[in-house]
């Protein structure tokens, strides 16, 4: 058996990465999108999340000084090097934003190739930072035979309580019914931009979306409609297909504003925060999507400090479709708590 000695030094160390890395992803989140930093909320469900795994795993650091265990020195060296993978994750995320490291132009996956690159560094930094935790706490109670193994096999197993976690919150929401806001007006209702297909057409959903900003519209229940959602290359935009709708629909051009660049969800509230509210101006916006979106909308509003009301489209889906949609949007949902992407 290999000899074990007291490593108070080598678990300070880690200790200290482990905090610079929760500052550092925490400032990006906020940075890449924009926002200062001196706007971080904690009560926001995304950042409790970042805060309570590294509480855990800093805590678990912490009962290791304090009953200065005897570990062997390669595990503690094997977690340090893991946080600093992380670190270096981080570090290329933000060159990325500032330098364009990776050539991050034009799309991958029907994506901006800057969101994926991030994206793919943040999951994987993430899972070190699972990793670590688990590995650490796993050090505390026993040491057993294919430890590292045993410890992957409990992360994957994390992951999938996360993502259960993050269906069931887009699955078990309140209902976005018309019937909320009968009473009320708002100088802005937002369409976000959905697909669309040959020759401008709006589609299903996306034409679900317009209808029912329409029918408020008529009822005189917003005063203005904000058209969001650019365009892959060559093809019309989102905001522009939904204003040809409109205009046919003669909604008179005064009442219709476009915003073209923006290319996901996140995008396009960004712009709301941007545009659209400021300290003096805090009414609430009605965002009319569909149900399913409208729970990871809300979110990311709430993460902008932006006042959104939602309204349902009413566009049915199928079963199948509704599975699918629902489970797209736990997963996206998930990964904006955690990255704000």
């Amino acid at each position: 058996m290999k000899p074990r000695v007291q490593n108070t030094g080598l678990f300070t160390l880690l200790l200290v990465v482990v905090i610079v890395n929760l500052l550092i992803l925490l400032y990006l989140k906020y940075h890449l999108n924009g926002i200062p930093i001196s706007e971080l909320r904690l009560d926001y469900l995304g950042n409790i999340l970042n805060v309570a795994i590294t509480a855990l795993l800093i805590t678990g650091i912490v009962i290791h000084l304090i009953l200065e265990k005897r570990i062997d020195k390669k595990k503690i060296i094997f977690l340090i090097m893991l946080q600093f993978f992380i670190t270096i994750s981080l570090g290329l995320i933000y060159l990325n934003s500032r330098a364009d490291l990776l050539n991050s132009a034009g799309y991958l996956f029907n994506f901006p190739a800057k969101k994926v690159y991030s994206g793919f560094l943040f999951i994987v930094g993430e899972l070190f930072q699972l990793y670590s935790l688990l590995y650490v706490w796993g050090l505390i109670f026993n040491s057993e035979n294919l430890f590292e193994i045993r410890t992957l096999v409990r992360m994957i197993a994390l992951v999938f309580l996360l993502l259960t976690f993050s269906l069931f919150y887009v699955w078990n929401v309140r209902t976005y019914d018309e019937k909320k806001i009968e009473n009320s007006v708002f100088e802005y209702g937002c369409i976000p931009g959905a697909a669309v297909w040959s020759r401008g057409k709006p589609s299903p959903i996306f034409e679900g979306r317009i209808r029912k900003a329409f029918e408020l519209y008529k009822k005189g229940l917003i005063k203005q409609i904000i058209l969001t959602g650019g365009n892959a290359p060559g093809e019309i935009s989102e905001s522009e297909a939904a204003y040809k709708y409109l205009r046919n629909l003669n909604v008179p051009e005064k009442n219709l504003q476009l915003e073209t660049q923006s290319s996901t969800t996140t995008l396009q509230i960004r712009y709301l925060y941007k545009k659209y509210f400021s300290s003096q101006n805090q009414k609430p916006i009605l965002i009319i999507s569909d149900g399913f979106h409208l729970t990871r909308i809300t979110q990311i509003a709430k993460y902008f400090n932006v006042n959104v009301v939602g309204v349902a489209s009413g566009y049915t889906l199928s079963f199948d479709k509704t599975i699918f949609y629902r489970t797209r949007e736990s997963v996206a949902l998930l990964l904006f708590w955690f990255f704000a992407i």
